[in-house]
C-alpha cells in the first residue's frame, strides 16, 4: 500500500489551525501540544471540545461538508501533521462501500451531534448568567417586603415558573447526555 502524504507544521499559541466556513484541504493529527474546538453560535465563538496529543480532526471535511463547521485554534504552541484531502481520499476510496457508507452516515450525524452540542452550551451560558442574576435578586427579596402583597405574590409566580423552566432544562441535559453517551458507546 503507498504513503498517505502528509507534512508537519508548527502553529503558535492562539493562532487558528483550522476555521469554520473554510474549505477542507487537509485533516490533521494533533502530534504536540493541546488545541479548543469552537464553533460560532447565534454570534458567539463557543468552545465544544479540548483536543489533545494524537487525536484526529478536520476529517469529517472530507466526507460531508466541504466547508468546516468547526474551528480548531491552539492552546500553547502545538505541532500538527497535516494530511491532504486527495491523500486521503485514495485511501478512502479503497475502502469498501458499505464502510465508506457507514463513514459518510456517522460524519453526517456527528456534524448534528456537534450542532447540538454547542447549541446547548449557549443555552448553558444563558442560564448561568441568568443564575448570577438570580442570586442578585436575593438582595431584592429584601426590598420586596416593602411592597404591596399583589407585588409579592407576581414575583413569587415568576420565581416558581423560572424554578420550573430551570428543571426542566436539567432533565432534557440529562436525557441529552445519556443519549450521547449510548450514540458514543454505539460507534466504539
Amino acid at each position: 500500500m503507498e504513503k498517505m502524504y502528509s507534512r508537519i507544521e508548527k502553529v503558535k499559541d492562539g493562532e487558528f489551525i483550522m476555521e469554520e466556513d473554510t474549505w477542507a484541504y487537509f485533516a490533521f493529527v494533533l502530534r504536540e501540544g493541546k488545541a479548543r474546538m469552537m464553533k460560532k453560535v447565534d454570534g458567539r465563538q463557543v468552545v465544544i471540545g479540548t483536543l489533545n496529543k494524537g487525536d484526529i480532526f478536520g476529517e469529517t471535511g472530507f466526507l460531508g461538508e466541504p466547508r468546516r463547521t468547526t474551528s480548531v485554534v491552539a492552546e500553547g504552541d502545538v505541532m500538527v501533521e497535516m494530511i491532504g484531502r486527495d491523500s486521503f481520499m485514495r485511501f478512502f476510496h479503497e475502502l469498501p462501500k458499505d464502510v465508506q457508507a457507514n463513514l459518510y452516515a456517522m460524519d453526517k450525524n456527528l456534524t448534528i451531534i456537534a450542532e447540538i452540542y454547542s447549541r446547548l452550551v449557549v443555552l448553558f451560558q444563558i442560564l448561568q448568567d441568568h443564575e448570577t442574576k438570580m442570586t442578585a435578586a436575593k438582595t431584592l427579596e429584601m426590598e420586596l417586603e416593602k411592597l404591596p402583597e399583589f407585588v409579592k405574590d407576581m414575583v413569587s409566580a415568576i420565581a416558581k415558573r423560572h424554578n420550573r423552566a430551570v428543571e426542566c432544562l436539567n432533565k432534557l441535559t440529562c436525557q441529552i447526555e445519556e443519549k450521547q453517551t449510548k450514540l458514543m458507546s454505539h460507534y466504539s
